[in-house]
Formats: structure tokens, C-alpha cells, sequence
């Protein structure tokens, strides 16, 4: 699994970048086989006036799905990306169940379950 982070205003430090991956790979690495790449962008939307107002944007490039892309924001970046990584190991899941469920062999009209 390829991951890539990207810190649009500098707002990771080296500890909150290595929760990041810590984060991500737990709860994405059962996936692992199905994932092209995991793409994370941090952001300070307002910059030092403080608010709720940290970004984090988690992509997931999957195999034979659609790609997921979660986006959360709170005031403190360390529960920003613990609940962004969390839903999206959740999204990732029902996507690959979604994809599996499409190429299942459905019978025809005349024929029972």
C-alpha cells in the first residue's frame, strides 16, 4: 500500500505525521491487496486563529472500486486524523463489499434461490 501525505500549511509535526501512518495503516492494512494508494492531505484552514478548522482529507485508490474519499475537521489535528482514519477503514470495507456484491452470478428470471 503506497501512502503519501501531503502538509498543506506545515501543520503536521514529526509526531502527529507518525500517528498519521500509524493510523492509516491499521486501519487500512487488511485491505492491503486492494489498495493502489492512500493519499492524506493535512490543512489549517484558518491559518493561527484557532477554531475548528484542521483538515484532514484521506483518498483511497482501490482495485475494482470506486475510489473513497473521506474528508473530517476539528480543532486539535491528533483526533482530526484518528476519526478520519477510522471511517475511512469503515468506507474502504462497504466499498470492496459493494464491488464483490456486483460480480456475484445473479440467476435469471426462471430460475429459484
Amino acid at each position: 500500500m503506497a501512502l503519501s501525505i501531503v502538509d498543506r500549511n506545515n501543520t503536521l509535526s514529526n509526531e502527529s505525521r507518525e500517528l498519521l501512518e500509524r493510523r492509516l495503516r491499521f486501519a487500512l492494512s487488511r485491505f492491503g491487496s486492494r489498495i493502489r494508494r492512500v493519499t492524506a492531505v493535512i490543512e489549517d484552514v484558518n491559518g493561527p486563529r484557532g477554531g475548528i478548522d484542521k483538515v484532514c482529507r484521506i483518498t483511497v485508490k482501490l482495485n475494482r472500486a470506486r475510489d473513497v474519499v473521506i474528508c473530517d475537521q476539528d480543532s486539535r489535528i491528533t483526533e482530526c486524523i484518528a476519526h478520519a482514519a477510522e471511517r475511512a477503514g469503515r468506507s474502504v470495507g462497504r466499498a470492496i463489499d459493494r464491488s464483490q456484491q456486483s460480480y456475484r452470478v445473479r440467476p435469471s428470471d426462471g430460475e429459484s434461490l
